[in-house]
């Protein structure tokens, strides 16, 4: 993909947002910043910014967030790049790759350092094996969450990338139904796919946490000519995130948390029990002070390096990409 300062045309925006659009109030109140926001979809791994949203975490902090829709993780970083839109969260693969070639971003914030995903297959495949020869379904080709697809199904089963054959199928609910229909044999998804690819009777072969231990799954990320001309938005912006994700792991706020799944995913109270239980009780993958680590960073680099990216070359640090400096800022506010 060729990371350039060109402008996502009006279509692409009103489709998305006509198609999955989520947004504030059009007017903000007097004396409100305003920011706007933009991610590929709507699924629990967003649950704090929901709670940020429907609790007005937002609005105590003086900051109206614009929350926008773009389907396609290259689209989300086309509209940051090109200050269309100027924070996003997406994949930091994608985030590094763009900074790689030049493109003028900083990741500011971890959304999920743990990966809720598993690899699931048809009930005909009765191992990892068993998948030599067969097609999985992946969101890309390269990068991402297929470097971790890599990683997991050679450290559990030592199969090698030319085992398999990828077919590209979306995101997760689309590799859930391609698994479904027949055309793949296995892919990887989080929740609640996976517990209704376990009701269907598919097969669990993978867990990706337990191979790849804390690596960075979703990164907010921003253009830095907005970074440096708008931090009091950001910093607002970041400290909202903290204080959704502390009432998202509160456990009296339960009932609340859940209803709210129901209400903005359009899930079933089966369905949001099951999330909270998963991600907010159990795994809890959403970093309560937001701040990127350096084990799940290098561990991100790490699958880059064993991609061959940086063959002959040094490795980049956590500093070339990451700015904590905002977030740092919004903690010590938060400790006042």
């Amino acid at each position: 993909m060729q990371y350039s300062m060109k402008r996502i045309t009006a279509a692409l925006f009103g489709a998305s947002i006509l198609a999955l659009g989520l947004s504030t109030a059009a007017t903000a109140a007097e004396g409100m910043l305003k920011m706007r926001f933009t991610q590929s979809g709507n699924t629990s791994s967003s649950w704090p910014l929901y709670v940020a949203e429907h609790k007005k975490f937002f609005e105590k902090n003086g900051i109206q967030v614009e929350v926008i829709i773009i389907r396609g993780a290259t689209n989300v970083v086309r509209a940051v790049l090109s200050e269309t839109v100027p924070i996003g969260r997406i994949n930091p693969d994608y985030v590094i790759g763009a900074a790689e070639k030049g493109a003028k971003v900083k990741i500011i914030a971890a959304n999920m350092e743990k990966i809720p995903y598993d690899i699931y297959a048809r009930p005909e495949i009765k191992t990892g094996a068993d998948l030599k020869g067969k097609t999985l379904g992946v969101s890309t080709l390269t990068g991402g969450t297929t470097l971790m697809v890599h990683e997991v199904l050679e450290k559990a089963y030592k199969l090698k990338e030319t085992d398999y054959k990828l077919l590209v199928v979306g995101t997760s609910p689309e590799r859930y139904a391609a698994l479904k229909g027949g055309s793949v044999q296995a892919s990887f998804m989080g929740p609640p796919f996976t517990f209704r690819a376990a009701k269907d009777g598919f097969r669990k072969l993978a867990n990706f946490h337990e191979y790849l231990g804390p690596i960075l799954f979703t990164t907010d990320f921003a253009h830095t000519n907005y970074l440096k001309s708008n931090r009091a938005e950001v910093v607002r912006y970041l400290k909202s995130m903290v204080e959704a994700t502390h009432w998202l792991y509160d456990p009296k706020n339960k009932e609340e948390a859940i209803a709210l799944h129901m209400k903005v995913l359009k899930s079933t109270r089966e369905s949001a029990e099951e999330d909270y239980k998963f991600l907010v009780q159990d795994f809890q993958p959403f970093p309560k002070d937001g701040l990127v680590s350096k084990v799940s960073f290098d561990k991100t680099m790490e699958l880059r390096a064993k991609e061959g990216i940086y063959q002959g070359k040094k490795i980049p640090t956590a500093s070339d990409f990451v700015d904590n400096s905002y977030l740092e800022e919004a903690l010590k506010m938060i400790k006042k």
